[in-house]
């Protein structure tokens, strides 16, 4: 007995997107299906509401050359199943895992990365869907050449960040270009997917640095972006800077009212996107890590303290906490516990990452798993999302879309035959 068609695509939108990909291959419909964005996006709706832990997933580079991806259930119960993610058998020919650079926090299922062995910060830049493995390379700057050789280096790296603007259904990656010489502010430039183009917005960044860590400096949610950004001499006053999507307006977003130490470099500040709420992250060296949510965005009074974690009671522990480690909310779980990822320096060169998970009505760290030490000029290596099948070349026709798979292989064969 055959299902109706509607019924099948009702069913078939709560089957995981790995496992829909592997559907591709059985039909011409199922194939059509998958690649209709009307389908992509009820999929994607009903992913992102759910809790299963199956569909949500970290991915860590481990060593040089492998990248892999597990489950939050396996790492929530300790029992990590990873897997390599399948770019490695794409790019592993032309460039190396190693040269591969994570850029934002993923939107949607998709990251962007930079590939390839040019060091130049404007390069290679693409949008990729590790769950259905398709890749696409974001076109040239619109920064004129001139502007682009007064980067001062090696602080002259910009800072990318990856939204989506429901209100076009287009893909936004934003970028801002820090320390050009001969301009006081930072320049902010905007990629548009429908249009695959780059455009330098008019007004400047507001402020003139941002503040930089181990891991990512802007963060989506509510249709903004959001930095830590600071003037000269007054590091000790961060401020949290938003970007709209709708406008392009600049906006300052309230902080808590948490408590403020002297001196203000023994404690650390960054911010993060917990369950869709802008969170606050304090960790007071040695002490606590403080969580904040603003459970009303824009709203002051609506910040919260979700959970107050006494480090100094793990310091000692075997899942070696280090006071002066970085600490970064991944995920939080549905009984309130939540994913970690702690970043720490070995020497001036290099950073060791670790992803555990605090249990909050146990008070305690389990579920760590250790991932290696990375360079630090590599940015970083640890990613979490959601599978989904939303894929980076959306918008393009049919036609142009099977092209572009095709002049990917092309020039990976061609690169091949060069360097041998």
């Amino acid at each position: 007995m055959c299902l109706p068609q509607d019924i099948l695509v009702e069913i078939l939108s709560r089957v995981p997107a790995k496992s829909l990909v592997r559907f591709r291959c059985v039909s011409k419909w199922f194939n059509c299906l998958t690649s209709d964005v009307q389908f992509q996006d009820k999929h994607l709706k009903i992913s992102c509401s759910s809790r299963d832990l199956e569909s949500k997933r970290v991915a860590a580079k481990v060593g040089v050359d492998v990248m892999l991806s597990c489950s939050l259930s396996s790492v929530y119960n300790n029992k990590i199943a990873a897997w390599r993610l399948p770019i490695e058998r794409k790019i592993s020919s032309c460039s190396k895992i190693s040269s591969m650079v994570l850029l934002c926090p993923p939107v949607n299922g998709l990251v962007c990365v930079t590939l390839g062995t040019c060091l130049h910060p404007f390069d290679n830049v693409h949008l990729w869907n590790p769950t259905i493995n398709e890749l696409r390379r974001l076109a040239n700057s619109s920064v004129p050449l001139d502007l682009l050789s007064k980067l001062q280096q090696p602080y002259g790296e910009p800072i990318y960040g990856l939204g989506h603007d429901s209100a076009s259904d287009d893909y936004v990656v934003v970028r801002v270009i820090t320390r050009l010489l001969g301009y006081s502010m930072p320049r902010v430039e905007v990629y548009s997917l429908k249009k695959d183009s780059w455009r330098l917005l008019t007004q400047p960044f507001p402020y003139p640095y941002i503040w930089k860590h181990m891991y990512f400096n802007c963060h989506f949610m509510n249709s903004r972006f959001h930095w830590m950004a600071y003037t000269p001499n007054k590091q000790d006053h961060l401020l949290i800077l938003s970007l709209n999507l709708s406008d392009y307006e600049y906006k300052e977003i309230p902080q808590p009212n948490y408590q403020k130490v002297s001196p203000p470099r023994d404690y650390f500040i960054n911010i993060a996107v917990l369950d869709g709420q802008l969170c606050f992250c304090i960790h007071y060296f040695g002490c606590s890590l403080d969580l904040w949510t603003m459970k009303d965005y824009g709203v002051q009074q609506s910040w919260m303290m979700m959970l107050s974690i006494p480090l100094h009671d793990f310091v000692d522990t075997p899942i070696q906490l280090h006071v002066h480690a970085d600490f970064f909310p991944l995920y939080l779980f549905e009984n309130g516990d939540v994913l970690l990822l702690q970043l720490r320096r070995k020497e001036y060169y290099q950073k060791k990452q670790d992803i555990m998970v605090y249990k909050k009505d146990q008070k305690a760290f389990e579920a760590t798993t250790t991932l290696g030490y990375q360079p630090l000029r590599l940015g970083p290596t640890s990613i979490y999302y959601t599978d989904t099948l939303i894929s980076p070349n959306r918008y393009l026709t049919p036609t142009a879309s099977r092209i572009v798979k095709y002049l990917n292989w092309v020039s990976r064969d061609s690169l091949i035959h060069h360097l041998s």
